[in-house]
């Protein structure tokens, strides 16, 4: 079976299995690679160096060989971090661009490792993100909780924009998402990437395994798949590999599985 284009599978690359991966309760069995060959994604977001700069090196980098992979920027070392990507896309062909998590994200007393952020600043990242590699592109996480007017004066640069929903009802997904996308293109004119927890992170404190409802899922998964049918939605990213190994979240991967088969099975592509 060929891979799925514009799917991606958003974590980490372990350097031993089975071992703790960022933000999952258990030790994970389940590798970055080994997540996007079960999804037969195309794509990868390795987050690795989101955490350690040094973790961006050939020897993490080679598993996901045969695969686009879009690699996170170090937090507190953005500019520094997308040099880095820059250069090695060069031995990393496959190195299709970068990520800033959590983008200028603020929520009550919160404030996140970009928040301040000024659009002058996001335009030196992006510039060492292309010093050597041109066709890199610069991704920003942002989520529907967070005003859209405030990425305005962000717009020229960067390229995609990954969205998500971190506090998940039924009812937004089915009576907001497609509103939410419509108002986007019109504000943004930037392709989407519409990510999908199986964990619902939204709900959840530390020591806890909320797995995403299945309902909730289900419904999530329709309404994500209509926007990309209708290419208002560019891409899905499914995070993330630390949970698929986990017992409390089969049915869930099981279902993602199965509903991407479905998707992409069942969408023809004409030129």
């Amino acid at each position: 079976m060929d891979n799925y284009k514009d799917l991606f599978v958003w974590g980490y690359v372990q350097k031993t299995v089975p071992s703790c991966v960022p933000f999952v309760l258990h030790d994970s069995h389940c590798s970055l690679e080994t997540a996007c060959d079960y999804m037969h994604a195309d794509s990868a977001v390795f987050m690795n160096s989101t955490h350690k700069m040094d973790e961006l090196c050939p020897e993490l980098l080679h598993y996901l060989d045969g695969r686009n992979i879009v690699c996170g920027l170090t937090h507190g070392a953005y500019k520094e971090c997308a040099e880095k990507v820059s250069l090695i896309s060069l031995q990393f062909p496959n190195i299709t661009g970068a990520i800033i998590d959590d983008f200028l994200d603020e929520h009550g007393r919160y404030k996140g490792p970009s928040a301040g952020m000024t659009p002058p600043e996001l335009k030196e990242v992006r510039d060492a993100l292309r010093k050597h590699n041109p066709d890199l592109k610069l991704y920003v996480v942002r989520y529907t909780r967070q005003n859209p007017e405030d990425l305005i004066p962000y717009l020229p640069y960067f390229d995609v924009l990954n969205l998500w929903v971190w506090c998940s009802t039924k009812d937004y997904w089915t009576a907001n998402y497609r509103d939410t996308i419509a108002e986007l293109i019109e504000r943004y004119d930037k392709p989407i990437m519409q990510g999908l927890f199986i964990h619902h992170y939204g709900f959840s404190n530390f020591g806890e395994s909320p797995a995403m409802d299945m309902d909730l899922l289900e419904t999530q998964c329709e309404r994500i798949s209509m926007e990309l049918r209708l290419k208002n939605v560019n891409a899905l990213c499914i995070l993330q590999n630390g949970w698929f190994s986990e017992i409390t979240h089969r049915k869930q991967v099981q279902f993602v599985k199965d509903f991407v088969d479905w998707h992409y099975g069942t969408t023809t592509e004409r030129r």
